[in-house]
């Protein structure tokens, strides 16, 4: 690894690559607890108004390309055109009149991620050496789940206090004073004699894999079967494609020997799983707080701190674990936690008090382990570098959050049609009011809207077709949970190395 010679101010340089970094995940996740006030406002279903989550995301796949741009053309740099990119994207979805241009806008935001995150860790890594790495490392990371744990407590606040539109002005501010302080004190690098060609064919197979895998997700409640078998099928083709492509170029957009080694990809299934799960998990419970518990988004923001506080609060813990006995341990303890929560979530029929529990482990199962993991990831690029391996690392994150709601969101629209019918049935026998529920279980409407059929309890319908839909949509978050103690277990033993040898 290539480190910079230790400048006077690199940690002034981190707090302004922090501050952009908790803009990246703020914005990620604030938008939760807004989409039933935007779906009321400017109107979509379900599967339109998670694009708003999955375009973010998606976009943000590219964040391989991103740390490989880095290399070449310079980390700082790229860097600051992704945040310049975060703040179009905020104006353009700030100013959306309809759910199309919300989409847009997120979809820039997402982009200029992919530029920021790899970047950040990547200067991160060159411009720390010994146990001040490990401490900027860790600093880094706590800022990761640290903005995106309050993320929907700020969106609360701002849509209670302002107007949902202000979770997007918000940034600018803030934005433009970070990337001032972090223009200012960083020093530029790269990767010395890195080849400056792109992989254009890589890239494209790849995000259009991943892409077609969401959509095909997104579209499984109402598509046909040979329709998602096509979406499928064509996506494993481009996976392949991918891999084929990058076995072959002279300049690959990830070197596949990354993968060689068993604990960076411990490390990077291990990040995706957590983000699967904590994605599904905020995505759902930010909703059935507002829909069945019918919070403000404020309040609703408040009750989510159970789940997303304890993250920053565990970290240090899970970090000297991590030090101690090797990141196996914290991250398979981590695991098992979420594995806990993700079973305790499955029913929902009790009171808000319930959820304390499931929110905690959540919050613990995180904590534990997201230090240990991305100390793993950069612990040597094998050639490859700090960029793309921090953005293979951080593409998990992306990825895991995108595939999480997907597959979630699929389960839940099935299942909650299926239950929805069945209560229907004795009231609505030609489902005319089907499509109205729908819209309430999503919160792009009202409950007291629906007007109900002579003995029809509306509350107690939308009720139990949630709880049932949501325990149904969990589930493969208990399954992934407990792949990741497997993952933790059998990849990632053996201890941190040494900070002299970092």
């Amino acid at each position: 690894m290539s480190l910079l010679s230790a400048s006077p101010n690199r940690w002034l340089s981190l707090i302004g690559i922090c501050a952009v970094t908790a803009l990246v995940w703020v914005t990620a996740s604030d938008i939760s607890l807004a989409l039933p006030t935007i779906g009321r406002e400017l109107g979509g279903s379900m599967d339109t108004l998670q694009w708003a989550v999955n375009g973010y995301f998606l976009a943000g796949s590219l964040i391989i390309v991103g740390g490989k741009l880095g290399d070449i053309f310079g980390r700082r740099l790229i860097f600051a055109i992704g945040t310049l990119l975060i703040l179009a994207g905020s104006i353009v979805a700030g100013l959306a009149q309809g759910s199309t241009m919300l989409i847009a806008g997120r979809i820039i935001e997402g982009v200029g991620a992919a530029a920021i995150l790899p970047s950040a860790l990547a200067i991160v890594a060159v411009s720390f050496s010994g146990r001040e790495r490990d401490t900027a490392i860790g600093a880094w990371i706590a800022t990761c789940w640290g903005a995106q744990a309050i993320g929907p407590l700020v969106g609360g606040l701002l849509i209670a206090s302002l107007s949902w539109q202000w979770i997007f002005w918000i940034n600018l501010p803030i934005g433009i004073v970070a990337l001032a302080l972090m223009w200012k004190t960083t020093p530029e690098s790269c990767e010395e004699g890195a080849d400056r060609s792109i992989d254009i064919g890589g890239v494209i197979t790849l995000v259009g894999g991943i892409g077609l895998i969401s959509y095909g997700l997104v579209q499984a409640d109402t598509a046909s079967p040979r329709a998602l078998a096509g979406y499928f099928l064509v996506a494993l083709a481009l996976l392949v494609a991918f891999v084929l492509i990058e076995r072959r170029v002279r300049n690959p957009v990830v070197q596949l020997s990354i993968f060689r080694r068993g604990r960076f990809d411990g490390a990077v299934l291990a990040n995706l799983i957590a983000n699967i799960i904590f994605g599904a998990a905020i995505f759902f419970m930010a909703l059935y707080l507002q829909v069945v518990e019918d919070m403000s988004p404020l309040r609703a923001g408040v009750m989510l701190l159970p789940a997303t506080i304890p993250i920053l609060l565990v970290n240090p813990f899970g970090t000297r674990l991590g030090l101690r006995f090797g990141p196996w341990l914290p991250t398979a303890v981590g695991m098992a936690l979420l594995a806990v929560a993700s079973v305790l979530m499955l029913d929902l029929s009790g009171s808000y008090n319930q959820l304390i529990a499931p929110f905690l482990l959540l919050g613990a199962g995180i904590g534990l382990q997201i230090t240990p993991c991305a100390a793993v990831a950069v612990e040597d690029p094998d050639g490859a570098g700090e960029g793309v391996a921090s953005g293979v690392y951080k593409a998990s994150s992306m990825i895991g959050g995108s595939l999480g709601v997907a597959l979630a969101t699929a389960i839940f629209q099935t299942r909650a049609r299926v239950e929805l019918e069945h209560l229907l049935q004795p009231y609505d026998p030609s489902f005319k009011q089907l499509g109205e529920f729908l819209d309430v279980l999503t919160g792009s409407a009202k409950a007291a809207d629906i007007v109900p059929a002579a003995g029809m309890e509306v509350a107690a319908t939308v009720t139990k077709a949630f709880d049932i839909a949501v325990a149904y949509a969990m589930v493969p978050s208990v399954i992934t949970a407990v792949i990741g103690v497997g993952v933790a277990v059998l990849l990632l033993r053996g201890k941190a190395p040494a900070p002299d040898e970092m």
